[in-house]
């Protein structure tokens, strides 16, 4: 206990250096390349195709770095955090796919940036519309990513499933953003959120559709369900207001089955659509598939049975 309150210590003492340096950089920071981000409920597989692409396509990013300095000061140092994590090289050992509910090791390795998005959009869970950035938000976030990208020399990539709910608030700050959209048997997304819900995230997990904001007197496995829905639901309206040119449809069980093939597709539609990417180091030629019964018969047709009506409907 000593030594993690020792670290916390000096993490709190280096972060307050680096806010001082944060403020003191200069320079006119000009977003030269499409920003992709990955949208879907979570648990859908987007931490196993974030951790895909940053191993086989280099792309700038927001790292655990950049997450922590939010923790510390309540707000992100994304310029000086990028220069740290550029010189970490990625930081992800090995080529390693594993992680903790979307966390990923390493402090320079790419981060799940709720935190991060949350100081400027004001918003940690919910949807948030684009007339609701104000100019000084979309200018915060504009910098931020660009100097990202100026730093590393490459795309932007980001995986925040939050941001699902964002989409065209996104597009007005990045107005040339692409988004992957994971794809997953909702009925094994809601099973993977469930579990967690019930073992370690006793609260809400992820991104909350406003038709999720009253959840008076339904039960876990009724939040979930609809979430997933409601989360679909948004993704598919915003999707068809935004225009399919802007979208590519990656699924979960592709990425299992095939990691290579469809981290090429994902670097040929980023390189077709203004972010030069190309893969560059070779996969696994296979991850384990999580499918099938996870939980208890009997929440688990239950769960079937919500999902089946919500999808009808």
């Amino acid at each position: 206990m000593a030594v993690s309150g020792f670290s916390k210590f000096q993490d709190k003492v280096m972060f307050y250096g680096l806010n001082v340096l944060e403020k003191v950089q200069r320079g006119e920071y000009k977003l030269q390349y499409s920003p992709t981000f990955i949208v879907a409920p979570p648990r859908a597989g987007t931490t196993l195709t974030r951790q895909v692409v940053s191993w086989a396509i280099p792309t700038s990013y927001f790292s655990n770095l950049t997450a922590i300095s939010s923790f510390h000061l309540g707000k992100p140092l994304p310029i000086t955090t990028a220069k740290m994590a550029k010189r970490m090289g990625g930081d992800q050992n090995l080529g390693s796919f594993e992680s903790n509910f979307g966390r990923t090791a390493g402090r320079g390795a790419p981060a799940e940036g709720e935190t991060i998005w949350a100081y400027w959009f004001r918003n940690r869970y919910g949807p948030v519309e684009p007339d609701a950035v104000s100019p000084q938000q979309a200018q915060g976030m504009y910098r931020a990513v660009a100097a990202t990208e100026q730093i590393f020399g490459l795309p932007f990539f980001n995986k925040t499933t939050v941001l699902s709910l964002r989409i065209q608030a996104i597009r007005k700050v990045f107005p040339n953003a692409l988004f992957i959209q994971v794809m997953r048997d909702p009925l094994d997304t809601a099973q993977s959120i469930y579990k967690a819900r019930t073992t370690r995230y006793p609260h809400w997990l992820g991104p909350r559709p406003r038709e999720c904001e009253n959840i008076n007197g339904k039960s876990v496995l009724e939040q979930v369900c609809e979430q997933v829905y409601y989360v679909e639901k948004n993704i598919a309206r915003e999707r068809a207001l935004v225009g399919e040119h802007a979208f590519l449809s990656v699924h979960y069980k592709d990425v299992c089955q095939n990691p290579q093939r469809e981290a090429e597709r994902i670097a040929a539609f980023m390189d077709a659509n203004g972010a030069p990417a190309k893969v560059t180091r070779p996969l696994p030629e296979s991850f384990k598939l999580s499918h099938g019964r996870k939980v208890e018969e009997s929440d688990y047709h239950e769960m079937r049975r919500l999902l089946d009506r919500l999808y009808r409907h």
